[in-house]
């Protein structure tokens, strides 16, 4: 049996698998005789595929045949998308805007110093911490946040504005969601909750791909 890397993702786009190494923010195809084979794997076929199969995805740490710390070794899952969720934009007080500019600030230090792990370590350090909010809360923070981010200097910026957004809401069913695009290439990401967008439009959004989920 075979494992997904906490630091590997992956998914299928027109028939071709697009991975991610959060480790060097890379994304990259997976060709050849384990692209295949993780075709197949998907669609329930793992059996017919001996683990010599993934030697160079076992080589280059992306899968492990150990299980412990490791997750099952599957596609990202494409959720059904209900649409934007309507939100009231609102003032925020001075405590939150600063609690604002300092996500914004942090977050942005991190992508520029880093790799997309590193990113989003904050995010794993919170895992089990992060309370369920009432809906009417999550979209309260979205509205304050949103008021707020035109007076932060900062260029807008997918990653940064909703990991930052992440932090902000603080609640723990928001899924912070990676996406991919071929032909051309394109990455983009935003925040999720029980099928509603946060952050985004659903037509901009149903041009990728999910290729990783991200929540505390």
């Amino acid at each position: 049996m075979l494992y997904a890397t906490p630091h590997f993702h992956h998914c299928l786009v027109d028939g071709r698998v697009v991975a991610l190494d959060m480790r060097t923010t890379r994304y990259f195809l997976i060709q050849g005789a384990s692209g295949e084979a993780l075709i197949q794997w998907e669609a329930g076929a793992e059996s017919r595929h001996s683990d010599e199969t993934f030697d160079d995805l076992l080589a280059k740490g992306y899968v492990s045949r150990e299980q412990a710390g490791n997750r099952r070794l599957e596609a990202c899952a494409a959720k059904p998308l209900k649409g934007r969720a309507e939100i009231c934009v609102s003032s925020a007080n001075r405590a939150e805007y600063l609690q604002i500019a300092w996500f914004l600030a942090t977050t942005r230090l991190r992508i520029a110093l880093g790799s997309l792990a590193r990113t989003l370590k904050p995010m794993r350090r919170r895992a089990g911490q992060m309370p369920v909010r009432e809906q009417k809360v999550v979209m309260d923070h979205v509205g304050r946040f949103t008021a707020c981010r035109p007076s932060i200097p900062l260029s807008r910026v997918c990653l940064l504005d909703s990991v930052a957004l992440y932090h902000f809401v603080g609640d723990s069913m928001t899924e912070l969601v990676f996406g991919v695009s071929l032909d051309p290439f394109s990455a983009h990401c935003w925040l999720e909750r029980e099928g509603w967008l946060l952050n985004d439009e659903i037509d901009h959004v149903r041009r990728f791909t999910p290729i990783m989920r991200c929540r505390a």
